[in-house]
């Protein structure tokens, strides 16, 4: 479909890139460091909704408002997977060759997702569930045309305690999600 010449729309639209979605362990082991928003996940939707894979599609661009970490642990080691992936892993958002925001999982909290207790457990979750619950920057980070985008996911140990060794070795009831989230406004042509 052409596009409308001059005429772009702005609309608010946070992208996503997912580390790790699997039930028991990960078909690809999870290493200590690992880049997001690459060619590993394009074209699967519930992994990301990136067309391309480091950068935005066409001549589109953004600014970045929030940044999120989703979590979602459930099964036998749910808890530790929580409380562990919080302590150890943390992202570095990078635009070209310049990292841009570097700061701990626990402090990209989701804003959103299951809360709350039930008969048999604590239900655990990154931050309140709340849209004011949100890493919101104190200045929005500006991604032009055609500039490259990454976020590593590194871990590091607490000790002799390493969460890689739960999520690479997980019991087969473990469900588990970590998704990183650019929020923000995105401009695009009109088609």
């Amino acid at each position: 479909m052409p596009r409308v010449h001059g005429v772009r729309e702005r609309r608010h639209q946070p992208f996503w890139d997912t580390l790790v979605r699997s039930t028991g362990s990960p078909a690809a082991t999870v290493q200590p460091s690992s880049k997001l928003f690459g060619n590993a996940n394009v074209g699967q939707l519930a992994l990301t909704n990136l067309q391309v894979a480091g950068q935005l599609a066409s001549d589109q661009t953004y600014v970045i408002l929030a940044l999120r970490a989703w979590l979602f642990f459930d099964g036998t080691n749910r808890r530790d997977l929580y409380l562990q992936t919080v302590s150890q892993l943390y992202f570095t958002l990078t635009l070209g060759d310049k990292p841009q925001f570097v700061a701990p999982c626990w402090y990209h909290p989701a804003g959103g997702g299951i809360y709350g207790t039930d008969t048999t457990a604590s239900v655990l979750n990154n931050g309140y569930p709340s849209q004011q619950a949100i890493l919101k920057l104190a200045r929005p980070i500006i991604i032009p045309v055609r500039q490259n985008i990454s976020v590593n996911a590194e871990f590091f140990t607490v000790g002799t305690t390493n969460v890689l060794d739960i999520i690479n070795n997980a019991a087969t009831d473990d469900q588990m999600v970590i998704m990183y989230m650019i929020d923000g406004l995105q401009t695009r042509d009109v088609q």
